[in-house]
């Protein structure tokens, strides 16, 4: 039997870190490597973890992002694969035996992905997110290109990918998971199991409250993309940059910046003026005016994300 290795990056969230913890160790798969780096956490993390023993691997480092812990759980793992779980997230018991069943199966899969539950800070399921139109599994990076729809609590991958792919972008904060499932995605087929295996906590969120680091990181991560891959995607740089600031355009709108979004739409239009599902917005902004106060009516009234 393979062995994995499990990757917590830690920072301030000793309750949560906790239960991650033992949403591992509740796994059905049995041969699971436990390791949680703590970047720097200021809480009492290090205590509560205490309780786990030698059933974990705790290592303690100054703080350098989530990245930064990441690529040094890479470093220090030994089994043959690696997941990586937010230290607000969880598993359900079936996550990692269903991962691994997968990539046993498909020797072509470089690594699976899975849908998510969406869950509150008392652990409350909100509402299950699955893909439906996009390609899931296979040869997935000219979509995946087109904005992350990958969890980054979710993917179960194998450690020799990473001798191709590199580690993660210490430099990219916010849409690092998406560079990283970029570049393994160029380099490898990807599986996909459609049932949601994680609970994904929704929080504050930091991407809403740092929005300017959002878009130019998403678009770093586009340029990045293009520059390994110009005869695939040059042609379609400005629709992809065009879609950074139609993404950002909602989350504003989610946030009743309506003056930020309208710039973005404008942004997003001077990169592609085709572009329909900006076009659409800018429509319906114009049209429904104050009723677009939040991004769930976004998604229920466009249907367009």
């Amino acid at each position: 039997m393979k062995k994995v290795s499990i990757v917590i990056p830690a920072y301030n969230k000793a309750e949560w870190t906790v239960r991650a913890v033992e949403s591992v160790l509740g796994q059905t798969y049995p041969d699971i490597e436990i390791i949680v780096v703590d970047d720097g956490s200021m809480d009492d993390t290090p205590g509560r973890l205490s309780r786990f023993g030698n059933k974990i691997r705790y290592v303690p480092k100054a703080n350098g992002g989530a990245c930064s812990a990441r690529n040094l759980g890479i470093r220090l793992a030994t089994g043959e694969y690696i997941g990586f779980l937010d230290c607000d997230d969880m598993y359900l018991p079936q996550k990692v035996e269903r991962s691994v069943d997968c990539l046993e199966r498909n020797p072509r899969f470089g690594f699976v992905h899975t849908p998510v539950y969406y869950i509150d800070d008392n652990d409350t399921v909100l509402r299950a997110c699955r893909l439906y139109r996009r390609r899931r599994q296979g040869w997935i990076a000219k979509d995946l290109v087109r904005g992350n729809f990958i969890c980054n609590s979710t993917p179960l991958v194998r450690k020799i990918c990473f001798e191709k792919s590199g580690l993660f972008d210490e430099s990219i904060f916010i849409p690092a998971d998406w560079d990283m499932w970029l570049r393994l995605a160029e380099q490898y087929e990807t599986g996909y199991i459609g049932t949601p295996l994680t609970l994904y906590r929704i929080s504050n969120n930091y991407i809403v409250n740092h929005l300017e680091q959002s878009i130019a990181e998403e678009s770093m991560v586009v340029e990045k993309a293009v520059s390994r891959n110009p005869r695939p995607y040059l042609h379609i740089k400005d629709k992809l940059l065009s879609n950074v600031h139609y993404r950002h355009a909602i989350c504003y709108l989610s946030v009743n910046d309506t003056d930020r979004s309208r710039k973005e739409i404008e942004q997003s239009m001077r990169k592609y003026r085709l572009n329909p599902k900006t076009m659409f917005l800018f429509i319906a902004t114009a049209v429904l005016g104050n009723r677009m106060k939040s991004l769930r009516q976004c998604w229920s009234r466009l249907k367009i994300i």
